[in-house]
């Protein structure tokens, strides 16, 4: 109840003083954030090996030292260990093996998943696959997490306290509020929040007039957010007043076309990164376009034939995720990285296992791939979005690049997803302006609107 009252007071407070009362939450966020095991890792990250060998040796430590903490101080994996007849210290990152997977539903209705340690931070975590799951961290854990990721964009030329603007699924505005000032201000932070709710295509010169009057030196945000502006930009032929040192992706998988948009229409680079509300290891893109694991942060494993993975985090003190089957789907490199960084890396992240579309012949066709048919077209498709309404109609959504889309290529797109699910079914193709978002602000691109296709 004191969170709804709060909640009133914000809504009820002039927006002068909504800005304050967002810097006064800025300020608990910064505190929880920056602290003493946050400068300590970022200075290690900033001295981390490169070699191979040395960057696998030291995964495996970490990996022994986290195993070793699971047991000593989590009821739960320490009867797992003694039914599995795991014996530690692990010899090689391999003999993860004999630890039994854990499924999501396990962190859900199992109490003793948690540590014994003092935990600082909830999060919460509904993804779509619609599980909801609360898992907790330490405080420790967390400022780690946020050194990797601080670490990550520094490589890209960003620092922390410089300016950046940035799209939140928070309702951080009434719904009819009549003026058109869609954000806020969190001081602390030196960060513009724009509320996703309100973009609109109306609404979106306020949004590219604040960013000029704000200049900001990057622009992060779920990836269909930021190609909304861009399509705009592109589309009235807008000169930004401010120079992008960065744009990073988040939250969404984002498009070969997708990033070629923002690049083209922001005049700067996009540098991806993975991670979760449930604490996976980290993933960031390099220079070279690959996707590099903070080995610091974790294991990552394949598991399967469709490029399904586990994950095994060093951040998840609270809630241990051990071979954790987190839903997502990614394609790892081979060989090693012309940027020299050792360790695993992923060539693409393919969308989460729980994104498929379902043929009359039972077989699954995953986001990844559905994204895809856009790939032959000369950039003249901006977002696209898949519903299913049962085994023999799909609808595809797409925006399309007004200067850009031709006819033809509407048989381009009919051509790609009738060879992805075969024959007897229904192919609608609707363009759109705008694809709605979900509750929590983000596009989702693949939408199964019936029960018994759900799974």
């Amino acid at each position: 109840m004191a969170i709804f009252a709060l909640r009133d007071v914000y809504f009820k407070a002039p927006i002068r003083l909504q800005n304050w009362m967002t810097s006064l939450y800025g300020l608990k966020l910064s505190q929880e954030r920056y602290g003493k095991a946050y400068e300590q890792e970022l200075a290690a990250l900033r001295n981390r090996p490169t070699d191979d060998a040395a960057v696998r040796a030291d995964q495996l430590r970490r990996l022994n030292d986290f195993l070793a903490f699971c047991e000593a101080n989590n009821d739960y994996y320490r009867q797992l260990f003694d039914e599995a007849g795991v014996s530690l210290p692990l010899d090689s990152i391999e003999d993860l093996k004999q630890i039994p997977i854990l499924e999501k539903e396990t962190v859900r209705s199992t109490p003793a998943i948690y540590s014994h340690v003092k935990t600082d931070i909830i999060g919460k975590t509904g993804g779509t696959t619609g599980a909801s799951l609360q898992v907790k961290f330490t405080a420790e854990d967390y400022q780690i997490r946020m050194a990797h990721l601080d670490y990550f964009k520094e490589q890209h030329g960003f620092k922390k306290g410089m300016k950046r603007a940035s799209f939140t699924g928070r309702v951080i505005c009434e719904p009819d509020q009549a003026e058109p000032v869609f954000w806020r201000y969190n001081r602390p932070m030196n960060q513009l929040l724009l509320s996703l709710f309100h973009l609109t295509e109306e609404n979106i010169p306020h949004y590219i007039a604040e960013l000029n009057r704000f200049k900001p030196s990057v622009l992060d945000s779920a990836p269909s957010a930021m190609i909304d502006l861009a399509s705009y930009i592109k589309a009235h032929n807008i000169k930004l007043d401010f120079q992008l040192i960065a744009l990073f992706p988040t939250s969404e998988t984002i498009t070969a076309f997708g990033r070629s948009l923002l690049e083209e229409a922001f005049n700067a680079p996009v540098f991806d990164q993975y991670a979760s509300s449930e604490g996976a290891p980290i993933l960031s893109e390099c220079s070279h376009g690959r996707m590099h694991l903070h080995h610091e942060t974790g294991v990552i494993e394949p598991y399967g034939e469709d490029g399904e993975i586990l994950v095994t985090s060093f951040t998840t003190h609270g809630t241990p995720l051990v071979r954790y089957r987190i839903g997502d789907r990614m394609k790892f490199g081979e060989g090693t990285c012309p940027c020299g960084q050792g360790g695993t890396y992923v060539e693409s992240i393919e969308g989460r296992q729980s994104n498929f579309i379902v043929t009359p012949k039972g077989l699954k066709v995953y986001e990844g791939d559905l994204t895809t048919i856009v790939s032959e077209l000369p950039n003249s498709v901006i977002q696209v979005q898949f519903r299913q309404f049962d085994l023999h109609h799909i609808e595809m959504r797409y925006i399309k690049d007004p200067n850009r889309f031709t006819s033809s290529h509407e048989q381009v797109l009919r051509r790609g997803l009738k060879e992805l699910v075969g024959d007897g079914v229904e192919i609608t193709l609707t363009p759109v302006k705008q694809i709605p978002r979900g509750p929590n602000g983000k596009v989702i691109v693949v939408e199964k609107l019936m029960n018994q296709i759900s799974q």
